[in-house]
């Protein structure tokens, strides 16, 4: 019996000491897709949609590209959009990065978007533009990046209750929430791609 409680709590120790390795700056990230079916309905009682639609917080909140340009995520309805909470300080964020960007590549000719959104650095300050450029050319990144501020990463973690990045949200083209996966690793990457693959060929 002692070995036994001996070898459970060590593995619940490696479980938490994984679950850092796969997400930055906060609380423990779940790694699973977050979002759930719903059975919305019409007014008349009639089946709208299997899934909910993206918060109007999110969906209308400031998005900041890094020539100054702002933008928000309503704007792109009729594409289907990846969302990336990241920094560039988190680790799991930038090994999560190549996997995005061949997403990019794969879908980008299909009405396919990949917005990367920078939260700024540990206290929440906007990173500079020249060090997130530096970064994109560093990494080959050559989707969509921006900044955007706490209030509107405050709106994602309301989400998904997990104040951690990275952090990633699958939008289809009616603006419905298709996909919620926070922290990083194989396992999230696979899921991600499996719930674009499905909604990219609908």
């Amino acid at each position: 019996m002692r070995e036994f409680i001996t070898n459970l709590a060590l593995f619940i120790v490696f479980c938490v000491a994984f679950s850092f390795f796969t997400a930055c700056d906060g609380t423990q990230a779940d790694n699973t897709n977050l979002a759930k079916k719903g059975n919305t309905q019409t007014k008349d009682g009639g089946k709208a949609s299997d899934y909910p639609p993206v918060t109007s917080g999110i969906a209308e909140g400031e998005i900041v590209l890094l020539d100054g340009t702002k933008t928000k995520l309503s704007e792109r309805k009729g594409k289907v959009v990846i969302l990336n909470l990241w920094g560039i300080w988190c680790g799991p964020c930038r090994d999560e990065m190549p996997h995005l960007q061949a997403m990019f590549k794969q879908y980008a000719d299909e009405g396919f978007e990949v917005l990367g959104l920078n939260i700024g650095d540990h206290d929440g300050r906007p990173e500079p533009v020249e060090n997130i450029k530096k970064f994109a050319t560093d990494m080959k990144i050559d989707y969509t990046l921006a900044r955007v501020e706490n209030n509107l990463v405050n709106q994602f973690y309301t989400l998904t209750k997990q104040q951690v990045v990275p952090q990633t949200f699958l939008v289809d083209r009616e603006g419905r929430l298709r996909g919620v996966f926070v922290g990083g690793g194989p396992k999230n990457y696979d899921a991600i791609r499996q719930s674009l693959d499905k909604v990219m060929s609908e």
